[in-house]
């Protein structure tokens, strides 16, 4: 959700300035998103195991990619950052 700081009623904009520590200027603008709060890593065997899974699914992409020549790999992964670079969402 996108505002323009001078369209804040003097209220808003000194809860915000209180938020981030600092003044404001009319020009700038604010996004607002909320997310998700993120729960603790987990730890001990719970860790183990998440690991052990994260490898077992990274040694699947890995066979699922082994007859893949290696210029077509690099070609694909320089189309995904390019895109990933220039999108605007």
């Amino acid at each position: 959700m996108w505002h323009k700081v001078k369209d804040l009623s003097p209220d808003q904009r000194l809860a915000i300035e209180g938020l981030l520590g600092r003044r404001l200027a009319d020009d700038e603008g604010l996004n607002i998103q909320l997310s998700r709060v993120l729960k603790e890593a987990p730890a001990g065997e719970e860790r183990a195991r998440a690991y052990g899974e994260y490898l077992g699914h990274l040694d699947t992409l890995s066979r699922r990619a082994e007859n893949i020549p290696d210029e077509e790999l690099d070609a694909t992964i320089s189309e995904a950052c390019d895109h990933a670079r220039h999108s605007h969402s």
